[in-house]
């Protein structure tokens, strides 16, 4: 009796949420999204001054001092 009653609320279940007014009632419709509220993102630019790049520096271990060097 009790399987009877399991495979019927099932079946019912799932004749339900085949249903498309049944899932857009619940909120389970997957809808896609509204090309009028669809944001474009600017292409990708480089910065003016990529190529540059910071001068590397050593910290003396006796002083504490860093000194820049040039290559």
């Amino acid at each position: 009796m009790r399987k009877i009653f399991v495979v019927a609320l099932l079946t019912g279940i799932l004749t339900v949420s085949a249903c498309g007014i049944t899932k857009k009632t619940l909120g389970f419709a997957n809808e896609g999204p509204d090309e009028t509220k669809v944001k474009t993102n600017p292409p990708l630019t480089l910065p003016p001054e990529y190529n540059v790049r910071p001068q590397k520096s050593v910290v003396s271990e006796n002083s504490g001092e860093e000194k820049s060097i040039n290559e």
